[in-house]
């Protein structure tokens, strides 16, 4: 904020003078969360990486691991994006793959969760004989 306080300074001062000077924008700030979920001695770790643009919380990117050892299980892992409005649940992203115990998950840029809802990303993971959800919040 500060930054941008003085960057507009700069540039009345400039205007005022009759100079222009090249706008300058402060970087989003990234944010990361991890959640865990366990069934018996399977468990899962889901890493959401997001950050908070205008109004909005734009997801960046996730990983996952799963397995008793992490990263030595075979199955599957599903990944749901969504926020809640009132009483309505919207999905913004879902994907389901195959996994051998590690993920990495690419998002469209357009994958947004308004910052005035309550948002989640969940990973399902599924092993054939277990399973568990990890959930973050993203706010």
């Amino acid at each position: 904020m500060k930054t941008a306080v003085q960057a507009g300074l700069v540039a009345l001062g400039a205007l005022l003078a009759g100079t222009t000077v090249p706008a300058t924008a402060e970087a989003a700030a990234t944010i990361q969360r991890t959640a865990l979920c366990h069934a018996g001695d399977f468990s899962g770790r889901l890493t959401l990486r997001y950050e908070s643009v205008g109004f909005d919380y734009r997801v960046v990117g996730g990983y996952t691991t799963s397995g008793p050892y992490i990263g030595d299980v075979a199955g599957k892992v599903s990944l749901r994006i969504s926020y809640r409005s009132g009483s309505t649940t919207h999905t913004v992203y879902s994907q389901s793959s195959p996994t051998t115990g590690n993920t990495n998950f690419a998002m469209p840029t357009t994958t947004t969760v308004p910052a005035t809802s309550t948002g989640t990303a969940a990973a399902t993971f599924d092993n054939g004989s277990a399973s568990c959800t990890a959930t973050v919040p993203i706010s």
